[in-house]
């Protein structure tokens, strides 16, 4: 997540440069040719190609519209997950309660042992979701950046849960095609045997495994974005129009100013290069946003949110020697 609130010059013209250029020479070559070659028959009606702009438009909108409601669900799950994992520490500290079968002592190593279990979950969810996948951009400059600005890599799945977990149980786990999963059903497990000990009221046992099940609603929202893709037809056309706009606007542009003198025919370049970058901002921005958990500067900050939730929950079991939250790296938060 870009966490600055303005852009800064160089961040916007490292992705940005590339089609300033291509859009500047086009031009260029166009008002030369009608100037200097006296190729005056490229100069077209400039009502067709204002509706083709107009058009284009409203598909740009729409599709950074629905790549925007990616993100942001995105962002509400995680802002759920966040509750919920509160929540759930709460109910296990204040539910379970020792019982002729089980001491204070001994259950007391069986709450710690469920939140931090809970934590190697949620960090479990975050590493699985930023797993590469096949239609993801390979050469994204706004990957590069994170990469190049923070030194940012996704965290290795069995060294990460190792910190939270026994080593048998992380290995067990880690082998596992979904890591997250299981570790859910072995937290339902855990709570089911304290229920059997006599910890936890059946009442309360059907609070917490209710809480279990809206974890498992969050984390297979969160992997419906994760592995079903922006619908293609919408992504590649949309790049498409846009360029066949920047391709034909100096073609109108020229004809219209050469009508106010013939010194204004040199206009049609700035103008072309400004509207056709402005078009292709608008392409890009919905294009990076479709993907929210693709290792990317509008990603989703999963990494700062996991810190914050095991903040919490390490404070609530009354920890004193826990970590320090994560702060953005020039202006980038992962």
């Amino acid at each position: 997540m870009y966490a600055s609130r303005n852009l800064s010059a160089s961040f916007i013209f490292r992705f940005a440069w590339k089609p300033l250029l291509i859009f500047l020479i086009y031009a260029i070559i166009i008002v030369c040719l009608y100037t200097f070659a006296g190729f005056t028959f490229l100069a077209l009606p400039f009502v067709p190609i204002g509706l083709l702009g107009t058009a284009v438009a409203f598909y740009v909108g729409f599709k950074n519209n629905s790549a925007y409601e990616r993100l942001w669900e995105a962002r509400k799950l995680w802002g759920s997950i966040v509750n919920l994992s509160r929540s759930f520490t709460v109910y296990v500290l204040d539910f379970a309660q020792p019982s002729e079968s089980m001491d204070a002592d001994a259950l007391k190593d069986h709450k710690e042992i469920l939140i931090h279990r809970h934590i190697a979950y949620i960090n479990a969810m975050r590493i699985q979701l930023r797993m590469r996948t096949v239609w993801e951009d390979k050469n994204d400059p706004f990957m590069d950046i994170v990469k190049e600005e923070t030194s940012f890599k996704n965290d290795n799945l069995l060294s990460e849960i190792k910190q939270f977990l026994h080593d048998d149980e992380a290995e067990w786990l880690y082998n596992k095609s979904n890591t997250a999963t299981h570790i859910l059903r072995k937290q339902s497990g855990h709570i089911l045997h304290l229920h059997q000990q006599g910890c936890i009221d059946s009442f309360k046992h059907v609070e917490l495994a209710n809480m279990i099940a809206q974890f498992y609603d969050q984390q297979g929202a969160c992997e419906r974005i994760k592995s079903y893709p922006f619908p293609r037809q919408y992504a590649y056309f949309s790049e498409l129009f846009v360029w066949i706009l920047a391709i034909v606007l100096p073609f109108g542009l020229v004809g219209e100013l050469a009508k106010l003198g013939t010194g204004y025919v040199w206009l049609t370049i700035p103008m072309s290069v400004l509207i056709s970058w402005i078009f292709n901002v608008m392409e890009v921005i919905g294009d990076r946003s479709e993907n929210p958990f693709e290792n990317g500067v509008n990603d989703i900050p999963m990494t700062a949110i996991c810190r914050t939730i095991e903040i919490d929950l390490r404070e609530m079991l009354g920890e004193v020697d826990v970590p320090g939250k994560i702060y953005p790296i020039k202006n980038i938060l992962m």
